[in-house]
C-alpha cells in the first residue's frame, strides 16, 4: 500500500480542525498549517523576507509583531498575495518534513488541516481532499463567537478565502458539519474507513 497525503481543508468557521482533533484522537498524524505558520515566524530567514516585504518594524527582538503584520498583509489583496509568497516556501517546506518523519515512523496515510491549500502551491503534493463545509449563516455564527468578530468582519473574512465551489471542485470527500459534533465524526468514519481500503 502506497503512502497517501490527505488534504483536509474548508474555509473560516466550517469546522475542519475538529475534523482534524477527531482524527487525531483516532491515531493519525495530522498537522496543522497554522501551527506550522505561526512556528515559522521564529525562522530567521522568514523574519528577514517579511522585513524585506512589509517593513523592518514587522520584528521586534527577534519576534514577528502579528498584530502590525496582519494590518498589513490584510490591507488589499496585493499585499495578502505577498504574504502568501514570502511565508509558504518555509511553510510547505516544514510540511513536507513532518510527514516524512510520519511515514519514516510506519504511517501510511498523513493528513494535512490547512484552509490555503487547493488553488496553492502545496496543493500537488496531495493525494486526496477532504472539504469541510456547513451553511453560511452557521458559519458566520461559528467565526463571530470564536474569534469575538462582527458579522460584517466574518463575511469580509471568507470572502476573501478561496470560494467555496473551487475547493468542491477538487474534493473527494465532503463533510457537510451542519448537524451534531456525533453526525460530523460519523462522516470522518466513512472517509478513514474508505481511504484505508485504497
Amino acid at each position: 500500500m502506497e503512502k497517501m497525503i490527505v488534504a483536509l481543508t474548508g474555509q473560516s468557521g466550517a469546522g475542519k480542525s475538529s475534523l482534524g482533533r477527531y482524527f487525531v484522537s483516532k491515531g493519525y498524524t495530522v498537522i496543522d498549517c497554522d501551527k506550522v505558520a505561526k512556528d515559522i515566524h521564529r525562522n530567521t530567514e522568514c523574519q528577514k523576507a517579511l522585513c524585506e516585504n512589509f517593513g523592518e518594524d514587522v520584528v521586534k527582538d527577534g519576534k514577528v509583531d502579528k498584530v502590525l503584520l496582519s494590518q498589513r498583509a490584510f490591507a488589499d489583496a496585493e499585499s495578502l498575495k505577498k504574504l502568501t509568497e514570502v511565508t509558504h516556501p518555509f511553510i510547505i517546506s516544514d510540511i513536507l518534513l513532518k510527514i516524512d518523519t510520519a511515514i519514516e515512523n510506519g504511517e501510511r496515510i498523513v493528513i494535512v488541516d490547512g484552509a490555503v491549500i487547493i488553488g496553492h502551491d502545496f496543493e500537488k503534493y496531495c493525494d486526496k481532499f477532504i472539504v469541510v463545509t456547513c451553511d453560511r449563516e452557521k458559519q458566520y455564527e461559528r467565526l463571530i463567537v470564536r474569534d469575538n468578530i462582527t458579522l460584517e468582519q466574518a463575511r469580509n473574512r471568507i470572502a476573501k478565502q478561496t470560494k467555496l465551489e473551487t475547493m468542491l471542485s477538487k474534493a473527494d470527500f465532503v463533510v457537510y458539519n451542519n448537524g451534531t459534533q456525533q453526525e460530523m465524526e460519523n462522516q470522518g468514519d466513512y472517509i478513514l474507513r474508505t481511504l484505508n481500503k485504497m
